[in-house]
């Protein structure tokens, strides 16, 4: 019997797989891709927070300021802690990590079954074998967005908004946010320097015209498209648990979720560890670290949508605040930008604000 079985060998479950086997858990890693992070759906920029739990060997890029655009005008933030690794080379670095501590990781294979129990689970795993039974202690789904695992728990889905990347051949230095909701209504585009390349991309309604826009007649180097889960949802059940995309743990304004995936594994890691009552651990102390910014972030998402009529009157306003906003910043906390941003402003700004404050805040 394993320990934990874990299903997904992206970056949220290579990570837990690599934490428990060094704990001395007995850890079996199944994957249906036939290599570890082919394909990626996901671009790489991330805060130097990530970079210094993964390594700098990952970093291919260190832009150093973001343009943001809205159809009311723009601004330019600076940071010195944005980076963009290479995501294919971080979920097989981790992978390594995590096989050298002794998990056992089988490709091409997927879950077709799960039973729990008082003392465990029984899983039925299929691979171009056939059809395997698997018991372990406990079962981790680590399956990303359309987690398999979260719908065999019978856990509600978060919303899924499609996502679309093309990798052109053009050089940048800078980050590039847009937000025009009448162009992309659901979310926002973006393009990200990649050493000698750039991301191009857009989510949900429209992205594939938005992007097609972006490229121009630059030269398509690869096209990807991937799932970007807004609103968490439960983090499991039982024996069983969810972590990274599975779980809706990507941050409802920005979209990012790399450094949710690696902390929500850190912290379930810990919960088992201890032993008694994971599953209520695991809340508990998720809730408690970075569970408080998903929830801050959505609760952003949802008031800024309600409040899309006094977008204008923003950019002046973060415009005012820029050199507060360049102290603050930070990739994986966009509500710690928001909160400066709206403590900061006078009393000019909208009636709005009061209800915004309030509605974040409790």
């Amino acid at each position: 019997m394993y320990d934990a079985l874990v299903i997904g060998a992206g970056p949220a479950g290579t990570n837990v797989s690599y934490q428990l086997s060094k704990r001395g858990f007995k850890v079996r890693m199944v994957d249906i891709k036939e290599k570890v992070g082919i394909p990626n759906h996901c671009s790489g920029l991330v805060d130097k927070r990530v970079v210094d739990l993964v390594g700098e060997d990952l970093v291919t890029d260190k832009p150093s300021s973001a343009e943001i655009s809205t159809p009311f005008g723009s601004f330019n933030l600076r940071s010195d802690r944005m980076r963009v690794i290479d995501r294919v080379a971080l979920d097989q670095k981790l992978a390594a990590m995590a096989q050298s501590e002794g998990t056992e990781m089988s490709l091409r294979t997927m879950l077709t079954g799960l039973r729990q129990g008082k003392e465990g689970i029984v899983a039925t795993l299929k691979s171009r074998e056939g059809f395997e039974t698997v018991e372990s202690k406990f079962l981790i789904g680590a399956d990303g967005p359309t987690s398999s695992v979260r719908r065999r728990l019978g856990i509600k889905a978060p919303r899924l908004l499609t996502s679309l990347q093309y990798d052109l051949q053009r050089s940048s230095d800078k980050v590039k946010i847009n937000l025009n909701r009448k162009n992309t209504p659901d979310f926002f585009s973006w393009e990200i320097p990649n050493g000698g390349e750039v991301e191009v991309g857009a989510s949900g309604r429209n992205s594939e015209e938005v992007v097609k826009a972006l490229t121009g007649s630059d030269t398509i180097k690869r096209r990807r498209g991937g799932l970007i889960p807004i609103g968490s949802t439960e983090l499991g059940n039982g024996r069983c648990f969810l972590i990274g995309d599975a779980a809706g743990l990507s941050k409802a304004t920005t979209g990012g979720g790399l450094f949710a995936a690696l902390d929500s594994g850190n912290v379930l890691a810990n919960a088992m560890e201890k032993g008694n009552g994971v599953l209520q651990d695991y809340q508990r102390s998720w809730k408690n670290s970075f569970g408080s910014e998903i929830k801050r972030d959505y609760k952003i998402r949802k008031l800024l949508d309600k409040y899309e009529k006094y977008y204008g009157l923003w950019v002046p306003l973060v415009s005012s605040s820029i050199s507060g906003i360049n102290r603050v910043g930070d990739v994986d906390y966009p509500s710690k930008t928001l909160l400066y941003m709206l403590y900061s402003i006078p009393m000019r700004f909208p009636f709005a604000v009061v209800e915004f404050i309030s509605n974040l805040v409790t």
